[in-house]
């Protein structure tokens, strides 16, 4: 038998509706000393001195009457915005026995009503009850304080006069039972209790006590099944059989079954016996789950040895005065009316006979409560009970919010900061417990902090002050009350009720963001009011680093012709319902080439690739690597859309884990958009997804993203996606962050599943879309006015142009570089039914680079030449120009698409000779044969007078690395070229090899220049594990010396940051110089540690010879090294 619980014995009310009180703009807790306790049910508690010694109150000297107990009780906030609640901290009448001689003695002690965490929904009327289980928090919480005023106390009731209608000696009363044990999918507020698996029956004993046997009870609840097949459960109660709940087989869909039974016509006992026998039907990995039971009915109005409380459906409808009848008065000690538990009153007995009686009115339903002397509850001592002085009431003219606990108030800092400085934005980090404190009385209860945005939202003194953004800078979980290990609830985001649906079922921060008095329900068709983003990080070091990120997206390292492409990934067909896919991404494409032909569109089109089978299953090597340098090279919006999951894109995985935990591109940061299932379900602390792992990384990945935690449906995840984009990318001159955008498009959007998509990432950071314009003014000498000339292959061109504003005037103080990029002529490429479901798409694609170049911009003015390659497509038709400048300070954008390119210049000069070729590891000083790490960066620089072909026109006449001799997988480095500054001739290639295995290799290259010339080149060099710390070529130079020297060093740990210790020793071993630096390299070499001479007390050192020893220690992994060599001062 399993008994329940005194404490959720309660009977709670929602007694009355209230309209909002008038707007508090300062909290009580702003001044004064505060305590918080906690209580974990309803009813009267009491503090005596020694308790309230233990919540932190001095009692020496204490004058009870000043003592104050604040709070407004632990039941659910209502969600609605347009229901009452109070603004602050609601002051309590209270009891205080012998407080009339002004001091607290051992004797004395404080009764208080309090309201627990769980409630009931009554009606009167029809009779009918159901409780409300507190999903944030099993406790309530209270405040108390010590002032120089006198504290609020119980007063006695004012009798009412008059006869009665009618005499009551019973009242209605209701309990429930449930346990908190499981969420059996992670997802959702629905828990469940008792399983019945292995114990398939199992008996739950509810108390009854003082039952009216006269009257039926109403025994009701609910249970779940989770079966493949059909299964059933039997009800009793006191061995009488009352229900069959059958069970539906579980779906694709719907994951679970869930049942409710009521039955009404139960004769009352003191103890209800409540048995479930599960029929499994055979199946034995069946299983079913008690979620809960209640019970209610009426009880004789006894007093016995326990408080209780009661009130009566009779009364709520009757009209006119009504009296009570308890019986057995010499149990009660006092009754109270709690029906506003803020203005409890004593209620005195009426009667002069053996019974306690009072009367009351009627119409209306109130509540009760019955005092024992040996019966009050005890409120808990929390740790830290101690409440420094706060006052977030009191925010206004806010445009940024950052809601965090203190773990992460620095980095939140961090971003507040910079938008303060940078952005004309008025910014505040607030600490997640002061919103709980003042806006939902101490309790974990999310509405509070939802209330306390919109409390901000509605303090402004002009538009501009209003409150635009908010970020949850904090993990969240489907867990609120840390039942599971390695829970990491930190701030806390809105679940849905829907459990056992994932298509039905999200996790949103939409709900802190509706913040109309008519909002609140989760009704799509309500809107956002403020932009919302969440940067989901449970640790320190993860805080730091995706700020880091952040913040680097701000900076001039983050400059580069990348902000000029968008690229698109769409999945292939697999089923039906997938056809519609890829088109839906080609009209993106459109829309884009239509509203924005500033941008490069990339199209990685799964099907267009060949897929390939493994022992794995099909996949797509080439769509992998696609997507793996496209994310390096750099890309101002990624987007994908297609099937995912928590581990990734694409029933053929082509892009997975380990590549996201791969990617390098921490100055090339996309905008991340997966409209997928699941990519980024960050809600469930045991299944670290694929999304988080792209925001978490500190060498890559992304700063920001829109991605999705839950399943989305196709025809939602495409409309919502090309809504999305043509907001995004301004398409109408929108001037919006990415928050903001998405926040647009939701509002636009009808369909629920609109709450499934996320912003990780700062509210408030923009898209970095440069600035217009750039504009060419002349080709070979000729005004672009007239008409141009044509870029023929082996022509040799030259272009002129200016850098303007956005009016197209030229800025003549703008200095810097421009990047360009010629393409060819679009070509039309078509999918390749990989899956034979008979669908071949067609789509145009611009893909072939014929110049990628950089050259000087100087007072706006700038001019390059190059050579077109001889693979130009000799058909006539428009090319397209591309233009990226940058000062340092801002970026700009241009482009054209009225240059011809196609047939060949017969008059060209003749060339030969092949481009020259020099190959390194790292950095340049890297010697043919010399040890590299496992994943190096190979450097590859080139020249040739006529330029490197870059064109993807002709087969095999693109720059190609050769890794080990295997012709089959080839390097492809194209993309990966640009020219030097104003020099077409020469260019360098950096390309990161990943993962190679330890020992000796070679890599072969191959490049071409525009006349199709190819040379060769090869070089040779050895891995050295990553997990040991290589030192090579240790030495100082010069040597000897007489004043100066360096230390030189190669490792294989280049990018990583490096403690590097020189200890100089004499002969004899005598300690007389430390040289402690940090160091980190792009490629193997260090050179950048140098001595004087001087020992540690900077005296000159003898002439002579010396041993140092070079100690070196990754801060990354902690792995070190250390080598000796010797030295000769002069």
């Amino acid at each position: 038998m399993i008994m329940m619980r005194k404490f959720i014995i309660t009977s709670i009310l929602s007694l009355f509706s209230f309209t909002m009180l008038s707007q508090v703009t300062n909290s009580v807790l702003a001044n004064g000393n505060w305590y918080k306790f906690s209580v974990d049910t309803t009813g009267v508690f009491k503090i005596d001195r020694n308790l309230l010694q233990q919540i932190g109150i001095a009692t020496n000297n204490l004058n009870p009457k000043k003592i104050h107990i604040y709070g407004n009780g632990g039941n659910l906030l209502p969600e609605f915005n347009g229901d009452f609640r109070y603004e602050d901290l609601e002051e309590n009448a209270i009891y205080i026995e012998g407080e009339q001689d002004n001091s607290f003695d051992s004797n004395d002690f404080i009764l208080f009503y309090a309201k627990g965490p769980h409630d009931w929904n009554v009606n009167p009327i029809t009779g009918a009850v159901s409780h409300n289980q507190n999903i944030y928090s099993d406790e309530a919480y209270y405040f108390i304080t010590v002032n120089e005023v006198d504290g609020k106390r119980i007063q006695n009731k004012t009798p009412i006069t008059g006869p009665p209608i009618i005499q009551l000696t019973s009242f209605n009363d209701y309990v429930f039972y449930e346990k908190e044990i499981i969420n059996i999918f992670a997802a959702g507020r629905r828990w469940l209790g008792e399983e019945f698996s292995i114990e398939n029956q199992q008996t739950f004993q509810i108390p009854f006590p003082n039952v009216l046997q006269s009257e039926p009870l109403t025994i009701s609840g609910r249970v779940v099944g989770v079966s493949s097949s059909a299964s059933s459960m039997q009800v009793s109660v006191n061995s009488q059989n009352i229900s069959t709940v059958n069970f539906s087989a579980i779906t694709s869909g719907t994951l679970a079954s869930d049942r409710s039974f009521s039955v009404n016509n139960i004769s009352g006992t003191a103890t209800i016996d409540v048995t479930f026998d599960y029929n499994n039907s055979g199946n034995p990995s069946a299983r079913a789950y008690l979620d809960f039971i209640e019970v209610s009915g009426k009880k004789e109005l006894i007093a016995d040895d326990f408080q209780f409380s009661f009130r009566s459906f009779d009364a709520a409808n009757t009209n006119g005065v009504v009296e009570y009848q308890i019986q057995n008065p010499q149990n009660i000690i006092q009754v109270w009316d709690v029906t506003d538990p803020i203005e409890v009153a004593i209620i005195q007995n009426e009667s002069t006979t053996t019974n306690f009686s009072f009367k009351a009115n009627g119409g209306d339903l109130k509540e009760y409560i019955v005092l024992n002397q040996n019966d009050f509850y005890t409120p808990s001592v929390i740790a830290n009970s101690k409440v420094e002085n706060q006052n977030i009431h009191a925010i206004k003219d806010i445009n940024y919010l950052l809601i965090t606990t203190d773990e992460f108030a620095q980095q939140a800092q961090r971003l507040a900061d910079y938008h303060i400085q940078n952005s004309g934005l008025t910014a505040q980090v607030v600490m997640l417990d002061e919103i709980y404190n003042e806006f939902s009385s101490g309790s974990k209860d999310i509405t509070g902090i939802r209330d306390f945005i919109k409390h901000v939202y509605e303090l402004n003194t002009t538009d501009d002050d209003k409150l635009k953004y908010v970020c949850f800078f904090g993990d969240a979980s489907y867990d609120y009350k840390d039942r599971i290990t390695g829970n990491n609830n930190i701030v806390p985001v809105y679940q849905s009720e829907q459990s056992f649906n994932l298509a039905f079922s999200y996790v949103t921060d939409d709900f802190f963001g509706m913040l109309e008095d008519n909002e609140g329900t989760m009704s799509p068709s309500h809107s956002l009011d403020v932009a919302t983003g969440r940067i989901p990080v449970s640790t320190q070091e993860q805080a730091s680093d995706v700020v880091d990120k952040i913040l680097n997206y701000y900076t001039t390292v983050a400059l580069g012709d990348w902000r000029n492409t968008i690229t698109l990934v769409a999945d292939d067909i697999d089923a039906n319902s997938d056809i519609s896919i890829q088109p839906g991404v080609e009209r993106i494409a459109d829309d884009i080439k239509d509203n924005k032909p500033v941008f490069n569109v990339n199209k990685i089109y799964a099907d267009a690739f060949v897929q390939q089978n493994s022992s794995g299953g099909e996949r797509y090597p080439n769509v992998q690597a696609a997507i793996t340098t496209a994310m390096e090279t750099g890309t101002l919006v990624f987007d994908y859309f297609g099937h995912g999951g928590e581990d990734g894109f694409a029933q053929e995985r082509f892009l997975d884990i380990p590549q996201v935990r791969g990617f390098q591109n921490e100055n090339t940061l996309p905008l991340f958009i997966t409209v997928t299932c699941e990519f980024s379900r960050f809600d469930n602390p045991n299944r670290i997804t694929a999304g988080e792992l792209t925001l978490w990384s500190n060498v890559g990945g992304a700063a920001s993203m829109i991605t999705t935690t839950r399943e989305v449906f196709i025809s939602v995840g495409q409309g919502f996606n090309e809504d999305l984009m043509a907001i995004l990318l301004e398409f109408n001159d929108e001037d919006l962050t990415i928050a903001e955008s998405l926040t647009k498009t939701k509002n636009e959007f009808s369909n629920f599943q609109k709450f499934f998509i996320y912003y990780f990432g700062d509210p408030a950071q923009k898209l970095a879309i440069p600035e217009p314009n750039i504009r060419i003014t002349k080709m070979n000498g000729v005004d672009i006015t007239q008409s141009l000339d044509t870029l023929k292959a082996l022509s040799k061109v030259n272009f002129e142009g200016i850098v303007t504003d956005n009016l197209n005037n030229i800025l003549t103080n703008f200095n810097g570089n421009l990047s360009t990029t010629v393409f060819d002529k679009p070509i039309d490429k078509s999918t390749l039914d990989n899956d034979n479901f008979g669908i071949v798409n067609i789509f145009d694609s611009q893909e072939s680079k014929l110049f990628r170049g950089l050259s000087s911009v100087e007072n706006g003015n700038f001019n390059f030449e190059f050579i077109v390659p001889r693979d130009v497509r000799i058909a006539f038709g428009n090319g397209k120009l591309s233009f990226y400048a940058t000062n340092e300070l801002s970026d700009k954008a241009g482009f054209n698409k009225d240059v011809i390119v196609g047939g060949i210049n017969e008059n060209a000069p003749e060339d030969t000779l092949g481009p020259e070729i020099q190959l390194f590891m790292n950095d340049e000083s890297f010697l043919d044969g010399a040890n590299t790490n496992a994943s190096p960066n190979l450097i590859v620089k080139l020249f040739d007078l006529s330029g490197i072909n870059t064109s993807v026109t002709a087969v095999d006449h693109d720059i190609v690395g050769i890794l080990d001799g295997d012709e089959s997988n080839p390097i492809i480095l194209n993309d990966f070229y640009q020219t030097e500054l104003d020099d077409f001739t020469r260019g360098k290639v950096v390309y990161r090899l990943r993962d190679l295995a330890v020992g000796p290799h070679s890599l072969k290259i191959k490049a071409w220049d525009t006349y199709n010339n190819s040379s060769e080149s090869v070089l040779n060099f050895v891995v050295v594990s990553d997990a040991t710390l290589t030192l090579d070529n240790v030495l100082n130079y010069p040597n000897p010396f007489v004043n100066y020297t360096e230390f030189w060093f190669n490792h294989n740990k280049p990018n990583e940051p490096l403690e590097v210790q020189v200890q100089i020793f004499t002969v004899s071993g005598k300690l007389i110089k430390t040289i402690n630096r940090q160091v980190q390299t792009t490629g193997n070499l260090a050179r950048n540690i140098t001595w004087n001479g001087l020992d540690d007390f900077g005296n000159k050192i003898g002439k002579g010879v010396y041993v140092y020893k070079l100690k070196v220690k990754s801060t990354i992994s902690n792995i070190s090294s250390e080598k000796y060599e010797k030295l000769v001062i002069l």
